[in-house]
């Protein structure tokens, strides 16, 4: 039995995409391995999940996630967000050292009891990615690291600005090169094949494994009952933000289908798009509801009782979010809306068959979204499910196989 350790972010039962994502690949490993998790603090105190053991860890209240605060606290953490930026500027994206060492803690603690492990790090945060870089220098024996992204250092996208992008390049493409130096595993996307797999990283190449998003299992329906069956339930369940994924466009749709009456629109999930958020549901007149953040037991509920679940695709960047995948197990209609041509999604829900892509700023979009409705048969599909996703997106336990052991 061979010991692993997940450094993340959020996680469940309230994970972020990345956590999600971790969690398929580490409950594969747990069925015959121990295996700790060790992530962000969330409130909940579970410690165990699918044979998981999950540490977690304080983080600054910058981090956290604010749609349950009050406008003026959130401003409060956006500028100390903006501050820690500019203290740490020389290594960006590089935000509190205070978590870095936390991590370090915690797994130093696992090495002392358990002796040679195995750190997987994801990024994000880059904290627990360098957090793993120095746990591996400092036990170059006892410790084999592999890094796990779903995004990429050297090409960010969906920045604010504070920073220009030719310098935020600059910074990623550094750490970048001195964290792969070490790592033993590197693991990234099919749709960063373009950027990693060039001159600059001839040297790391032998290290890189395309492994892609890993495969959600197919979504059973659970026994979850719509409250108004008279109505067609419309779900969006993942995060929002101005720059990268912006609401407006959806919600402006959302709100001319509300006037018939015929929809119920319920959106779970967190951001920096609030006000977009709340101004559509008071212009809904209840119509649309937001429920924030919520446990993932709770997201599975939702897209179980879903008629139509509905997507955003990100602006100007080459990563599919991995909600898109979750959303395909269960095998229900999707409506994507989109700006970037090459968004990663398209391609995908194209083989998927049912679903709707809509370009942001289309005229006719709200008239496309009723003609899809009407079209919409609300069984699941298997066939195109499994099609769709199979030959692209290994099940998890494909590439749990690549991460190296300690032996």
């Amino acid at each position: 039995m061979c010991n692993y350790v997940f450094l993340t972010n959020y996680y469940l039962p309230m994970p972020g995409a990345t956590g999600m994502c971790v969690h398929q690949v580490a409950k594969e490993l747990a069925k015959q391995n121990n295996v700790f998790t060790v992530c962000y603090e969330d409130g909940d105190d579970t410690k165990t999940i699918d044979q998981v053991k999950i540490i977690k860890i304080k983080i600054p209240a910058y981090l956290k996630d604010n749609a349950t605060i009050n406008e003026s606290l959130r401003i409060i953490h956006y500028l100390e967000s903006l501050t820690r930026k500019l203290v740490h500027i020389r290594n960006y994206p590089l935000r509190s050292t205070g978590l870095l060492h936390k991590y370090i803690k915690v797994v130093q603690q696992i090495i002392e009891k358990y002796g040679e492990i195995t750190i997987v790090a994801s990024f994000t945060p880059i904290e627990a990615v360098i957090a793993a870089y120095k746990l591996k220098l400092k036990y170059p024996k006892k410790v084999k690291i592999a890094y796990y992204s779903t995004d990429t250092l050297s090409n960010e996208q969906g920045d604010s600005g504070l920073l220009p992008a030719a310098y935020r390049e600059k910074c990623g493409m550094r750490w970048e090169k001195r964290l792969f130096s070490v790592y033993d595993r590197i693991f990234i996307m099919e749709c960063h094949r373009y950027h990693y797999f060039t001159e600059e990283y001839k040297d790391f190449q032998d290290k890189m494994h395309i492994v892609n998003f890993p495969l959600f299992t197919r979504m059973e329906n659970c026994a979850v009952k719509k409250k108004h069956q008279d109505l067609l339930n419309f779900v969006y369940a993942g995060t929002f933000y101005r720059v990268l994924r912006n609401p407006k466009f959806l919600c402006d749709c959302l709100l001319k289908l509300s006037q018939d009456k015929t929809i119920e629109v319920n959106i779970l999930g967190s951001g920096d798009c609030n006000d977009i958020i709340e101004k559509a549901v008071l212009d809904s007149e209840g119509v649309i509801k937001f429920h924030g953040m919520q446990p993932h037991n709770i997201v599975i509920e939702y897209l179980s009782s879903a008629d139509i679940l509905l997507s955003v695709g990100n602006a100007e960047s080459p990563m599919a979010p991995s909600k898109i995948y979750e959303y395909m197990s269960t095998g229900k209609p999707i409506i994507h809306t989109y700006t970037y041509d090459r968004d990663p999604c398209i391609e995908p829900l194209k083989k998927y068959g049912n679903a709707l892509l809509v370009k942001e700023g289309d005229g006719n979009a709200v008239l496309k979204i009723k003609r899809f409705i009407s079209l919409v048969t609300l069984n699941i599909n298997t066939s195109l499910y499994q099609s769709c996703i199979k030959s692209k997106h290994a099940p998890a336990s494909s590439f749990s196989s690549f991460i190296p052991s300690v032996s």
